[in-house]
């Protein structure tokens, strides 16, 4: 006798209750997975729609109340619009009895427990009558079931809608714009349990994403401008597209970007054309081209993983590795084989590449002009939102927790907002580590604060990224002095343009820095690079 197909006993869903769902990374590192099966994520890795969208523990909740009773779990699976699926609907209309019999048994130690069949069967027709079903209780009926997968697979797409009826599409095939997205999220993106939260300094950038999101998933976003209008938001409230991402990509909630790593799928065979696209994603968030095209990352699987890639193309590059994470710098030699596969979608960046690759190399030199206007705020300041927004702020973090309290929140609803971890905000809050500038623009934005006000008004004016520097809020002679003697040059390297002794003591006590090593007449520090190249004009002279 075969016993009725239950949610614990469904062969298409990837989790154990209570525990992770299993990742495509993961099921395609198991050993012993059966070889059909694998060769079957290999072939149409999205095709287990059912297995990604839906988990075992949304079928369990907890109790609550002082009834005891028990919160309703249908309205958190997705739905399916019957006006889209008119064969299922047809279906549906002549087996309300048969479905009210499967879907109880399906649902049998749930937290939606109901042995009535007609309890069951006055659902059903509750959801015929509003033209859409969750999509669990088609899984109890073969016929059904094979209705639906079957237009399904010739759409190479599942429309669903939540219980308030906002509808949305999940693509099941890999798509270059797909893979794009997945780079995108993996460098500048976060994931939460219901939102896709993309971050970029270009508002022309994140207006092409919201246009991507729309095309691929029938859904827009909302774009918000951050404290200045330094840098733009998107915003994208779907837990299924949440739930599509973290299958593919491993991509965990929150930001532990430790984990990080190119999705295997994209090293098979059938897939490895669109390896490009995932990188064109991750370069276009986390790349930068204003002197050469460098790749930065804290997932040492994500640097290796790029390693890997570049060497297949024979693009020549390097690795610097620190305490903060690791550095991919691709030699002069190789860049026009990295616009060949990588390329760019980024507009600005894209434009940022092609000048790098116009440019001549022999015999350049560039020359101080003076400071860069348009990188200054409207009352003469440095904008230093505008510098790497993994820089790090020395001390912010212990304002963090005086202002919170302040504002009357607690850490935990500060961490959700941020978004960072509950750990990370508590090592912030205790001076263990700092805050990056992505982390602090937004902070200061709740606080309802002007980010350069909040910085000179806590003298927060020690910046570190590898290592610590003193930064200026504003010009001064004797900056544009020690400016005409530092020269910004490739892999983060600045050249001094001087050996007088008393000069070099006078830029070691300005930013509080020690240059060592004066024989080679060059020193790093990516925070003083950086704040030279952001805010430096330069004349090249050949």
């Amino acid at each position: 006798m075969t016993l009725p197909l239950t949610w614990k006993t469904d062969p298409l869903l990837l989790d154990e209750v209570l525990k992770r769902t299993k990742t495509l990374n993961e099921l395609l590192q198991v050993n012993d997975l059966d070889s059909n099966l694998k060769r079957q994520l290999v072939t149409n890795p999205l095709m287990n729609f059912y297995g990604f969208l839906i988990r075992k523990r949304d079928f369990i909740t907890k109790r609550i109340g002082a009834t005891n009773s028990k919160v309703r779990i249908l309205a958190r699976m997705p739905f399916l619009p019957l006006e889209k699926y008119p064969r299922v609907q047809i279906l549906l209309s002549q087996k309300s009895w048969l479905l009210a019999e499967t879907s109880r048994d399906y649902f049998y130690q749930s937290a939606l427990h109901d042995h009535s069949i007609k309890n069951w069967k006055q659902r059903v027709e509750r959801y015929l009558e509003r033209g859409a079903i969750p999509l669990p209780l088609l899984r109890g009926d073969e016929e059904l079931w094979q209705q639906l997968t079957q237009q399904v697979k010739q759409d190479q797409q599942i429309t669903i809608q939540s219980a308030k009826g906002k509808q949305s599409t999940i693509p099941l095939v890999l798509t270059e714009k797909l893979v794009y997205l997945l780079g995108i999220v993996d460098g500048d993106g976060h994931l939460s349990k219901h939102q896709v939260h993309i971050v970029d300094y270009s508002q022309e950038q994140i207006k092409q994403l919201q246009q991507f999101m729309y095309e691929l998933f029938g859904v827009t976003g909302e774009i918000r401008s951050g404290k200045g209008g330094n840098y733009y938001i998107l915003l994208v409230n779907s837990k299924w597209i949440v739930r599509l991402v973290q299958y593919l990509t491993g991509h965990p909630l929150g930001r532990k970007y430790e984990a990080l790593q190119e999705p295997l799928i994209l090293q098979k065979d059938q897939w490895t054309y669109l390896r490009g696209a995932y990188w064109r994603g991750l370069f276009d968030a986390d790349a930068s081209y204003k002197q050469a095209p460098t790749f930065t990352t804290i997932s040492e699987k994500l640097t290796l993983d790029l390693k890997d890639y570049l060497d297949a193309f024979e693009i020549n590059s390097t690795i610097n590795t620190n305490k903060n994470g690791f550095t991919t710098y691709i030699y002069t030699g190789s860049r026009t084989r990295l616009y060949s596969q990588i390329g760019s979608w980024h507009p600005q960046k894209r434009k940022e590449l092609l000048s790098l690759l116009s440019r001549r190399r022999s015999g350049e030199i560039e020359n101080f002009q003076g400071i860069n206007e348009q990188k200054m705020t409207s009352d003469g300041f440095f904008d230093l939102s505008l510098l790497n927004n993994r820089i790090t702020i020395n001390n912010f973090g212990s304002l963090m927790k005086q202002l919170r309290q302040q504002k009357n929140l607690t850490r935990k609803d500060l961490a959700i907002i941020l978004p960072i971890s509950y750990p990370t905000l508590a090592a912030y809050e205790n001076s263990q580590t700092n805050p990056s500038i992505k982390v602090a623009l937004v902070f200061v934005s709740l606080m309802n604060l002007n980010f350069m006000s909040f910085l000179r008004e806590y003298q927060l004016d020690y910046f570190s990224f590898y290592s610590s520097v003193k930064l200026p809020f504003i010009p001064s002679h004797e900056l544009l002095q020690l400016m005409t003697y530092l020269h910004p040059c490739a892999c983060n390297s600045i050249s001094l343009l001087t050996t007088n002794l008393k000069v070099i003591q006078r830029i070691e006590s300005f930013f509080d820095i020690k240059i060592t090593k004066l024989e080679l007449k060059r020193f790093n520090n990516y925070v003083l690079w950086d704040f030279l190249r952001t805010f430096g004009k330069y004349e090249t002279i050949k």
